[in-house]
């Protein structure tokens, strides 16, 4: 037979963790909001480029290639009207102009050092 003590100290040391890193996951539970425009990059982008802009095709990623365009504006003008004869569908009266021009500065910004070397 197995004989475990436990010491009063012991037992209030593990109450103490338990209480202080409950009470800290809540408070950053309060202070963390939904990203919108991730919600929508997962609804509307990510089946075809990949989650946090990596995709299986390196034409469609946008983690670590030569962009095609060179500003956010020009990216939401990609959104907005699609690229003929490619997989890129416009999303104009899809997406609002706001949720457009913020997918534009959403996936520039995947394109990070850090996630470079993840590839």
């Amino acid at each position: 037979m197995v004989k475990i003590v436990i010491t009063g100290s012991a037992i209030v040391a593990c109450l103490t963790f338990a209480v202080v890193t409950s009470a800290s996951q809540a408070g950053a539970d309060q202070k963390k909001k939904p990203d919108a425009t991730r919600d929508t990059y997962v609804a509307n982008c990510q089946m075809c480029h990949g989650v946090d802009g990596k995709a299986p095709v390196p034409e469609m990623s946008f983690v670590g290639r030569k962009w095609k365009t060179k500003t956010a504006a020009e990216a939401a003008k990609v959104i907005s009207e699609g690229v003929p004869g490619t997989p890129m569908l416009p999303f104009e009266g899809k997406l609002t102009k706001d949720q457009i021009r913020a997918l534009a500065r959403y996936v520039r910004a995947l394109d990070t050092p850090a996630a470079r070397k993840k590839k």
